[in-house]
């Protein structure tokens, strides 16, 4: 009284060659080395990409760009939103982002923001803060420094 229904006691199952395997051992096979050659080819993408941002982008000097949003008025005061944008290669710290606003010629005001740190390909956000109307005359906003860490 064993129990076990119709077993195959060679542990093949149904055909199979005795050893364990199910008969497609040709078939999985080329599977394996399919797969095998669509991973290598993935890993060298992957190591050349990487090795092009390492020699070619990461060795490029930074490249500041400042753009402003439209002015608000706030409480006294007024607000410029700006953005700044590294689209460089190399890491900057402390970058000082200068508005200037000036009307017929004559400089009315000035105001800076800090940026303590824009990685590659990176941008912040921040504000500049003037008392008077930078809408009524000429703003121009730029980036004015920075340091190399």
């Amino acid at each position: 009284m064993s129990g076990g229904g119709d077993r195959d006691e060679t542990g093949g199952g149904a055909g199979g060659d005795g050893n364990g395997h199910g008969g497609g051992d040709r078939d999985t096979s080329r599977n394996e080395y399919l797969l095998g050659a669509v991973g290598a080819l993935v890993i060298l993408l992957v190591l050349a990409f990487l090795g092009y941002q390492a020699v070619v982008v990461r060795d490029g000097v930074p490249r500041l760009e400042v753009t402003a949003a439209v002015a608000e008025r706030v409480g006294e005061g007024w607000v410029v939103p700006v953005e700044v944008v590294n689209e460089g290669g190399q890491t900057v710290e402390q970058v000082h982002v200068t508005g200037v606003l000036s009307r017929d010629g004559q400089v009315v005001e000035q105001a800076t923001a800090t940026f303590a740190y824009l990685a590659p390909s990176s941008e912040q956000s921040g504000a500049l803060l003037f008392s008077e109307d930078p809408t009524d005359g000429t703003l121009e906003i730029r980036p004015a420094a920075y340091t190399l860490p």
